[in-house]
């Protein structure tokens, strides 16, 4: 098969290089193809990915980029033909729905790589070998400066709002998760308010912010935080709910576009604050990411996953929620192995 597959691309016969042995494992999973004979001398990566939320798809994404840069593949991400959450129609002239938020990672189009000799299409999961916690793998840190450059219209609309809502102050930035994250089996269970609020008052109480960025789905946690920290919260105009899924409905023209594009935005600004509340998800990660170290306190919330059976995993948060830490329930230690706290 190796020398077949060699033959078919034209490789040298010698020790199999990265993108050997890459294209022989395509070839293998029957993922090579073929759609005209343009591009003779290139070899096309198409990413894609069809299920999961949007930084749960940019994690993937990244991580497949990495793949082609090694490789010496040109990538493509495609959200057109291979369609996500957020496809939402005709976007700004594309439909490819990372090329509503990202720039395109190459130089060609999908209707160049669909007239190509030799296409590649990546599995539509997560890559195997990577780590799920994308701050563990540093050389990801600069295939990410490299290929992940947001839309100007983003980038000029995360400027904006930091340059007037943040300025010179010391923010204090939190990702306070709910709704599907109690009920998911499997999933790492979110905070409870009575965390949240302790763990607040401690970090304001030690590290001295300004004020608190707080982002949510969830109408209720905001208005939660606002009741005991007052004017010291602020968050953007994003879609909340109470208590109700946003994906689950379309209340607004362009609602999944706009749902990307809002939390993307949150994602970002939570990247450029001073410190950080959070616990286990794609969004602070990717917050933590990108902020590349610059946070001068982490502080993550670790309470464990939920049940993987999906009935006992719907009210398991809710149990362990109203029950003393002396019988299952959460911790509210702020010193105990649940509270992870890290920083510069």
């Amino acid at each position: 098969m190796k020398s077949q597959i060699k033959k078919l691309l034209g490789l040298p016969s010698h020790k199999p290089s990265f993108r050997e042995i890459s294209l022989l494992k395509a070839s293998n999973n029957c993922k090579l193809k073929s759609f005209g004979t343009e591009n003779p001398d290139e070899v096309f990566y198409v990413v894609r990915r069809v299920g999961g939320g949007l930084f749960s798809m940019v994690s993937s994404v990244l991580c497949h980029l990495d793949i082609a840069e090694r490789a010496g593949f040109i990538p493509i991400v495609d959200f057109d033909n291979f369609t996500t959450t957020y496809n939402d129609g005709k976007i700004d002239g594309t439909e490819n729905a990372w090329e509503y938020y990202f720039q395109p990672v190459s130089n060609y189009s999908l209707d160049d790589v669909y007239k190509s000799k030799r296409v590649i299409f990546s599995d539509p999961g997560y890559p195997a070998g990577y780590p799920m916690s994308i701050t563990h793998e540093k050389r990801l840190y600069d295939v990410y400066r490299k290929f992940m450059h947001l839309k100007p219209d983003v980038g000029g609309d995360i400027d904006a709002i930091f340059d007037r809502d943040f300025g010179q102050s010391k923010v204090l930035g939190i990702h306070f998760r709910g709704q599907e994250q109690r009920t998911a089996a499997g999933h790492w269970f979110p905070p409870t308010k009575k965390q949240m609020l302790r763990i607040t008052r401690r970090t304001l109480e030690k590290h001295g912010f300004d004020r608190i960025f707080v982002v949510s789905e969830e109408s209720d946690h905001v208005d939660f935080l606002k009741k005991y920290f007052g004017d010291l919260v602020f968050c953007t105009d994003s879609y909340r709910t109470y208590g109700v899924n946003a994906y689950h409905q379309y209340p607004r023209t362009r609602h999944r576009f706009l749902l990307g594009r809002e939390i993307l935005i949150d994602a970002m600004l939570l990247s450029r604050c001073a410190g950080l509340i959070a616990c286990t998800s794609n969004v602070a990660e990717f917050a933590r990411f990108v902020s590349h170290g610059g946070y001068e306190v982490q502080v993550m919330i670790n309470n464990g996953p939920n049940a993987s059976n999906p009935l006992i995993a719907r009210y398991l948060w809710y149990i362990k929620s109203c029950l003393p830490e002396s019988f299952g329930g959460f911790s509210s230690d702020l010193d105990a192995k649940n509270f992870i706290v890290s920083g510069r």
